[in-house]
């Protein structure tokens, strides 16, 4: 008659003990793992929390950055750099102005007058800009004003506040909106126009003077 241990290998009491012996510090093994990755919540938990994380924006200073073109560049004061109008506006400026154009979009809920006011006053210190209308005449639905700057801004009252007439291109759009903010303000730069070209004249014939 066979043994009991021998006859059923899988059931004998030292087999169990020894498989449940070398188990015992796998499970603790695996517990353990759960227990760092905090079970699968852990990982989802890290992802929504990454998903759910304010994104941090590169806030733009349109006033710095026009201001390196030249520092009597007018910026009306109760408007705020839009970053979302910037790239809405960026596709078709680029489209009018040239691959190398660049906007920067300002907004404010000012009344379009207020706004027109400002510059149309800032800018009559320039001699090369004519004269405008305090409140601009209502000739469309919504009212807009545009202005190259580089034209306007010459020969000021202050010295050194002309805009350079050969450097980069800076043309202001206001734009009066149907809705919220009430009023949109466009700086939109472009390159510099390329030099124009310098041929060498010819030698002029010298009266007199046989060639």
């Amino acid at each position: 008659m066979p043994l009991r241990g021998t006859a059923y290998p899988l059931l004998s009491k030292q087999f169990m003990t020894i498989r449940t012996g070398a188990g015992v510090p796998m499970a603790l093994c695996l517990f353990a793992l759960v227990l760092a990755s905090g079970c699968t919540g852990g990982s989802e938990s890290k992802a929504a929390d990454r998903e759910n994380a304010p994104t941090s924006q590169t806030t733009v200073d349109a006033k710095r950055e026009l201001s390196t073109i030249n520092p009597a560049i007018p910026m009306y004061q109760g408007a705020q750099y839009r970053e979302d109008l910037t790239q809405r506006d960026a596709v078709m400026i680029r489209n009018q102005y040239g691959a190398g154009a660049e906007v920067y979009t300002l907004a404010t809920d000012d009344s379009f007058p207020q706004v027109y006011h400002y510059y149309t006053t800032y800018l009559a210190q320039f001699r090369a800009f004519p004269a405008q209308d305090t409140y601009p005449p209502q000739r469309r639905d919504w009212r807009s004003l545009e202005v190259q700057l580089n034209q306007a801004m010459q020969d000021p009252f202050i010295p050194g506040e002309a805009l350079d007439p050969n450097g980069r291109q800076i043309t202001l759009q206001i734009a009066e909106t149907e809705s919220e903010p009430k009023t949109v303000i466009r700086y939109i730069v472009t390159p510099a126009p390329p030099a124009p070209l310098v041929t060498a004249a010819k030698d002029a014939p010298i009266e007199g003077v046989a060639r």
